[in-house]
């Protein structure tokens, strides 16, 4: 990505403009086409540029009278190398090792779309830097122009060769948010001050170019359609928005599991952050139906939790993040797919019906846990009536005579049951056990004990 159109606002101008940046097409020097030179101070470094210093800072600008000036045909034969590459021949490249990398997990050291800011910054100032055709929306943009923003984007950033179709959707979904929310400031600006709102960076035909769509009808009877949409008010209970800003939801989501330690972001918690302001009042009333509707059904719940039998109650007196997920996702209504509330989550919104894997060790483990806690109780309880069945042994002797004997044959057919699951070569060690068993259940005068 060259700076040609920045270059070209330059030459414009009537008086010398100072030296720019990463160099600029008056002091002869031609930047690595879809090169970092396009990108913020703030993006990741590459290997590939031509202009940072070896220690990752921006030189000062070269003094364009200086005999010693990069040589064109030698950044021109960069550009063609890298033009020939594919993204995957890219990725393999020499010095990627640099780079910061890409990954959904977001194990240390790494990044992710709609969880770190400065990766959705990237996408923004990629488009904005090569915005050399008046693409008015995501549908008018070429696919020859989408591909070489998401090469520029692949030469900051690095990620394993097996998440690349992942890797190019969110890209994708993240131009096509950027790319819509900055031409509609654009638009806005320009209705407000006219052709005094286009930035100078950017071509005066380009400009000419979008302000032309803005003005056809077609599209301003669109436009307006979706601002009615927007606006539209079919429940009486305001317009719907949020407070979340440029924060997307899975970044707050991500904050609010790191302090609570559950993997599993909590899709009322994230609702209650976007949509309730510091005074406790909400945004809009859809949402505080739904936060109080939700609410309700939780405590609702977890006051079942102890009744003593339950196998869902956990060691933390509540329910666990996923059941709160899955209360959430049946009352929150839905439009289009989506679930209302969820923001940047719906796919974990979705996931919430379904449950984790069975075979997930940390679902596995919490559910041994509360089998043993039931058991003990149970246990527990079982051994409260041995002194009421002592009591009753006393007054009735013949009475404590029949229930020992009964329970001394159903332990005994247990027992041989058990010695036969072993198998041929263990029947005599069974049988051995068995007989002590027995022997130990019939010795016992405690109801307990039977079971």
């Amino acid at each position: 990505m060259s700076w040609n159109d920045y270059s070209r606002f330059l030459s414009t101008q009537p008086n010398p403009a100072p030296p720019v940046r990463r160099g600029s097409s008056s002091q002869g020097t031609s930047p690595v086409v879809q090169n970092v030179g396009a990108r913020t101070a703030a993006s990741p470094q590459t290997s590939h540029s031509q202009n940072d210093g070896a220690d990752g800072s921006t030189p000062p600008p070269t003094n364009p009278n200086s005999p010693l000036q990069p040589s064109n045909s030698a950044t021109q034969s960069a550009t063609t190398r890298l033009n020939n590459l594919t993204i995957e021949e890219l990725l393999e490249s020499p010095g990627r090792q640099s780079l910061t990398r890409l990954d959904p997990n977001r194990p240390p050291g790494t990044l992710w779309f709609d969880i770190d800011g400065s990766v959705a910054a990237t996408v923004r100032s990629i488009f904005e830097r090569d915005f050399k055709e008046p693409h008015a929306n995501w549908t008018q943009t070429p696919e020859p122009v989408i591909n070489r923003w998401f090469e520029t984007f692949a030469q900051m950033y690095n990620w394993d060769r097996s998440i690349n179709q992942r890797v190019r959707d969110e890209f994708e979904d993240k131009l096509k948010d950027r790319m819509s929310d900055q031409v509609s400031r654009w638009k806005a600006k320009w209705k407000n001050i006219g052709d005094e709102a286009c930035p100078k960076w950017i071509d005066p035909t380009v400009w000419a170019g979008l302000v032309r769509f803005w003005r056809d009808p077609r599209s301003e009877r669109k436009s307006i359609n979706s601002r009615n949409a927007r606006y539209h008010d079919p429940d009486g209970t305001g317009i719907h928005k949020h407070r979340s800003g440029q924060t997307s939801y899975k970044a707050r989501a991500r904050k609010h599991s790191e302090k609570t330690g559950d993997s599993t972001p909590d899709l009322l918690a994230v609702l209650e952050q976007t949509h309730r302001k510091p005074d406790g009042s909400f945004v809009d009333g859809k949402s505080e139906e739904l936060f109080k509707e939700v609410s309700s059904r939780i405590e609702e719940q977890e006051s079942q939790l102890f009744s003593g039998d339950n196998m869902e109650s956990s060691a933390s007196g509540g329910l666990s993040v996923h059941a709160k997920n899955k209360i959430y996702a049946e009352v929150a209504p839905r439009k289009k797919g989506r679930l209302y509330g969820a923001g940047s989550l719906q796919q974990e919104a979705s996931s919430a019906n379904t449950g984790p894997s069975s075979e997930d060790p940390v679902v596995l483990s919490q559910k041994l846990a509360l089998a043993q806690a039931c058991i003990a109780t149970q246990a527990e309880r079982m051994h409260s009536y041995d002194a009421y069945f002592e009591y009753l042994a006393e007054k009735d002797p013949e009475f404590a005579a029949k229930f020992k004997q009964g329970n001394q044959t159903a332990t005994t057919a247990a027992i041989g049951t058990e010695g036969t699951e072993t198998g041929t070569g263990a029947t005599g060690a069974s049988t051995e056990t068995g007989t002590g068993a027995t022997g130990a259940a019939i010795g016992s005068s405690s109801p307990s004990a039977a079971f």
